[in-house]
């Protein structure tokens, strides 16, 4: 749980930093997906791997956000939207590209690339 707050915080300090603008190349690691990572997959897998999919290209924190919004709409529609609001923040806290996680935003470039601005 400690580890959870301090990623949490650690993501929160750093949302403010940016990599320079410019092209981001392609992933150097080829796509995989974890499913919905530290969820159960359930009847809602289907959305944590397109999420994942948009977290491996990475990008602007816009972008990041636009892919979180899908996912929570997406588990939602599947009928848990309790659920969509719990995931929403969790990738919200746990995928800041800064952080060194394999589900991190950006996961298919090798860490840290942060995020690029378009």
């Amino acid at each position: 749980m400690k580890w959870i707050l301090l990623l949490g915080l650690l993501a929160i300090i750093t949302s403010g930093c940016h990599r320079a603008p410019g092209s981001l190349p392609p992933p150097e690691k080829p796509f995989h997906s974890d499913g919905c990572s530290c969820f159960p997959d359930l009847d809602y897998a289907d959305c944590c791997v397109d999420h994942d999919r948009v977290y491996w290209q990475g990008g602007s924190p816009e972008q990041r956000r636009a892919a979180d919004d899908q996912l929570r709409r997406c588990i939602a529609a599947k009928g848990r939207p309790v659920l969509a609001h719990v995931v929403f923040w969790g990738v919200r806290l746990g995928g800041h590209g800064w952080l060194p996680t394999p589900w991190r935003w950006g996961f298919g470039h090798r860490w840290p690339n942060g995020y690029h601005q378009p």
